[in-house]
C-alpha cells in the first residue's frame, strides 16, 4: 500500500509511527516499539484519541486529516502517557505485593495508571503508597482480592466436602418434570405478541424453570428440542448448554469442569463471576456467595429468578433462527426472530464472509475456520452472552419491568454479539489489507 501526500494509511502504522516519538513509554510498548494492543484498547483509543465520540478516527484506513488528527492527539498527551507508564511500573509491582490477581494486570492496571497519572502527574516519592491506595479501593477487602478468598475457602477439604454434599442435595430435591404445555403454550403466546400482558403470565409463571429442569430428565434434551422447534419452525442446534442428553450435576471446583457448557459451568467459576460484578462494599462473605450461587444452581437453567428462567427460556426458543450465514430466516419464524436474524445478517462483514463462502475466497489471512465456526455458531454465543447478562441481573436482584424491556435485553444481547465477531473479523481482515490492495 501506498503512504504517499493524499493516501489513506493504515491506523496501525499511524500509531505505531507516533507512538515512537513519545519518551518512557517501554512498558506501553510491544517488541517493535508500538503500543501494545491493549495499550490501544484500554488508554489510546478510549482515553486519548476518544474513539467512541470520534469514531472516523477508529477506523483501519485512516485518510491523510484523519491520520494527522490522531497523531496529534498523540503528541499533545505525551507527558501524560510517560506519567501512565511509570503509574504502570507502580502498579503493577504494589498489586504482586498485595498477591491480587484478579483480572489481567494490563486490563486493570493500564486505565487506572492513565487515571492517576491525569491527577497526580509523574509519580514522586509517595507513588508506593498511592498505588497501594489505588489497588485497594479497586479491588476492595483490604487489599486481599475476593476471588483469592474463594479460592481459600473451597480449598479446605471439610468445607469442600460439605459444600458438594449441599450441592448434590440440593439438586436431588429440585421437581425436575416435563415440561407442561401451558407453560410453552405461555411462552408462544409471548414470542408472538411481545405484549406487557403475556410477558407478565409468562414471568408469573413457573415456564422458565419448568424449561431448565426438564433437560435434567433422560432424554430432556430431546424433550426440550421438540418442544422449541414446535414454536420456532426451525431445526434446534446446538446450543452448548450440556453436555449428554441430560444436565449433569454441575462440579463445586473449576478444575473439576469437564467442558464449557452454559448449565454444567462448577459453582466456584459462578462465584467469581459475582466477584466481579459486585463493588466490594456490596459483597457478602464469601461463605454466603458460595451459598446464594448453589441455590441458583438447583433451580431451571441456573437462575434463581422466575422471570430471568423465563427470559432464558425465550432465548433457547430464539437461537435456532440466529444464523446469519444462511441470510433471511424462512417463513413461519417468529416475526421477532426473523428481525433479530436480519439485524446480524445484514451486517457487512456477516456479507463478506457469504461471499466468500460462495465463490471460495479466504475470508481472511488464518483463522478462517475459527471465525466461520463462530459465525455457524451464532445461536450458541448468543445464548452464553445472554445467560452471564442473567446471571448478573440474578446476582444484583434485577428483573425486566415490562415486554419492552425483555426485547430491549434479548435484541441488546443478539447485537453484542454480533459487534464482537466483527472485531474479530475487522482484524484479521485490517491484516490482510496490504494483499487485498494489491489484487483491487
Amino acid at each position: 500500500m501506498t503512504t504517499g501526500a493524499g493516501e489513506s494509511r493504515l491506523r496501525s502504522a499511524v500509531l505505531a509511527q507516533a507512538w515512537e516519538k513519545i519518551p518512557g513509554v517501554e512498558v506501553l510498548s510491544s517488541a517493535d516499539g508500538g503500543p501494545l494492543t491493549r495499550t490501544i484498547k484500554k488508554i489510546i483509543d478510549p482515553l486519548v484519541i476518544r474513539t467512541a465520540a470520534r469514531p472516523r478516527l477508529g477506523r483501519p484506513l485512516l485518510d491523510p486529516a484523519a491520520a494527522a488528527e490522531v497523531a496529534e492527539l498523540l503528541r499533545a498527551d505525551a507527558l501524560r502517557l510517560g506519567a501512565t507508564a511509570a503509574w504502570f511500573t507502580h502498579l503493577k509491582r504494589q498489586r504482586r505485593a498485595l498477591r491480587i490477581t484478579a483480572g489481567n494486570v494490563q486490563d486493570v492496571c493500564f486505565p487506572l495508571a492513565y487515571e492517576l497519572a491525569t491527577g497526580f502527574g509523574t509519580p514522586g516519592p509517595e507513588a508506593p503508597a498511592m498505588a497501594v491506595a489505588a489497588l485497594r479501593d479497586l479491588h476492595g477487602e483490604g487489599g486481599e482480592a475476593g476471588v483469592e478468598k474463594l479460592t481459600g475457602y473451597l480449598a479446605d477439604p471439610r468445607i469442600s466436602a460439605g459444600l458438594t454434599a449441599d450441592l448434590h442435595r440440593r439438586w436431588r430435591a429440585t421437581s425436575a418434570d416435563p415440561v407442561a404445555g401451558e407453560g410453552a403454550e405461555l411462552l408462544e403466546k409471548f414470542v408472538d405478541s411481545l405484549s406487557d400482558s403475556a410477558w407478565r403470565a409468562l414471568a408469573d409463571s413457573a415456564t422458565g424453570h419448568e424449561f431448565g429442569l426438564a433437560l435434567r430428565r433422560p432424554g430432556g434434551a430431546t424433550a426440550l428440542t421438540q418442544t422449541v422447534r414446535a414454536i420456532s419452525g426451525l431445526p434446534v442446534p446446538d446450543l452448548g448448554l450440556q453436555r449428554g442428553d441430560r444436565t449433569a450435576v454441575p462440579p463445586l471446583n473449576r478444575r473439576d469442569e469437564n467442558g464449557g457448557e452454559l448449565l454444567e459451568r462448577s459453582v466456584e467459576r459462578r462465584v467469581r463471576a459475582t466477584l466481579r460484578r459486585l463493588p466490594a462494599d456490596d459483597r457478602d462473605p464469601v461463605a454466603d456467595l458460595v451459598d446464594d450461587e448453589l441455590g441458583r444452581v438447583a433451580a431451571g437453567f441456573g437462575l434463581g429468578l422466575p422471570a430471568l428462567a423465563a427470559c432464558f427460556a425465550l432465548g433457547v426458543v430464539l437461537a435456532p433462527a440466529l444464523r446469519p450465514l444462511d441470510g433471511a430466516a424462512p417463513a413461519g419464524v417468529p416475526e421477532f426472530a426473523r428481525r433479530l436474524n436480519a439485524q446480524v445478517a445484514r451486517e457487512g462483514y456477516v456479507l463478506h464472509a457469504r461471499r466468500a463462502l460462495a465463490g471460495g475466497t479466504p475470508l481472511t489471512p488464518q483463522p478462517d475456520a475459527e471465525l466461520l465456526r463462530e459465525l455457524r455458531e451464532f445461536a450458541k454465543q448468543f445464548l452464553s452472552r445472554l445467560w452471564v447478562r442473567l446471571h448478573g441481573f440474578d446476582v444484583r436482584g434485577d428483573l425486566p419491568a415490562d415486554a419492552a424491556d425483555v426485547r430491549d435485553l434479548i435484541t441488546g444481547v443478539v447485537r453484542s454479539t454480533s459487534l464482537d465477531l466483527r472485531t474479530k473479523v475487522r482484524r484479521a481482515l485490517v491484516a490482510r489489507l496490504p494483499d487485498l490492495e494489491a489484487v483491487s
